[in-house]
């Protein structure tokens, strides 16, 4: 089995001489080409997986703001907000807000928001291989 593709093999060992210095310089070679490919694998990925990550924080922050939302204003009921004063003939003659009970809520929300996420833990997401392509594709239409 002397050819591959029908082309003779390359014997190296024929070569006659220092093969010291051609094999430093093969692996020097080899390094530097995985270097350059693994950095341009690198940079087609870090936007796909920022924009990943941005995502998952805000899909995660929302739903959690909204919960500790519900669950805060679940205590109250809308007469502890605001004050109805009414004359004699029923007509309302002034609304005032009670603001304890509003600067009560304004801060137990982002505490409660603050705490579940610090509760909340690493996600793990998947990438497939074909969205690396796609954007690649798609920055390259787009220029």
């Amino acid at each position: 089995m002397d050819k591959i593709f029908s082309r003779s093999r390359i014997d190296f060992s024929k070569i006659k001489g220092n093969n010291k210095p051609r094999k430093i310089i093969t692996i020097i070679a080899i390094l530097f080409i995985a270097i350059i490919s693994s950095k341009i694998v690198i940079n087609a990925t870090i936007p796909i997986i920022d924009e990943k990550c941005r995502g998952m924080a805000k899909s995660i922050a929302t739903k959690i703001s909204n919960e500790q939302a519900t669950k805060v204003m679940s205590e109250y009921e809308y007469e502890d907000f605001c004050k109805v004063e009414k004359d004699e003939n029923n007509n309302i003659k002034m609304i005032s807000t009670n603001m304890i009970t509003i600067n009560k809520i304004i801060s137990d929300i982002p505490i409660n928001i603050q705490e579940e996420l610090a509760k909340e833990e690493n996600c793990n997401f998947n990438i497939k291989l074909r969205k690396l392509f796609r954007k690649q594709i798609f920055f390259r239409n787009r220029t």
